[in-house]
């Protein structure tokens, strides 16, 4: 959440990798701009897992196997902290 895309930092590969989650961040500040910085990036986790969920549906044999229920795609965030995991399907209709 906190990393800025303006171009005055630059590393190896860090960029393009958070660049993924770009859509997930402007979610979260869309719907929790109000709450502390640490809430939104437990959000902006959570958020960046049905990024991922939705990117998946880009390469045609996961659609396939989808659509022909031969494959079922999973989400799932772990805290630490409280030790507790989630796991969440993908909801779709194609």
């Amino acid at each position: 959440m906190s990393f800025p895309y303006d171009g005055k930092y630059s590393t190896d590969f860090i960029e393009d990798w958070v660049k993924i989650g770009a859509p997930a961040k402007a979610k979260v500040l869309a719907e929790h701009g109000g709450k502390e910085f640490g809430e939104q990036c437990t959000h902006c986790e959570k958020e960046a897992v049905n990024v991922s969920l939705g990117n998946l549906l880009t390469y045609p044999f996961v659609r396939d196997g989808l659509v022909n229920k031969t494959l079922g795609l999973k989400g799932g965030y772990y805290d630490f902290i409280k030790g507790s995991f989630e796991l969440w399907g993908l909801e779709f209709s194609l």
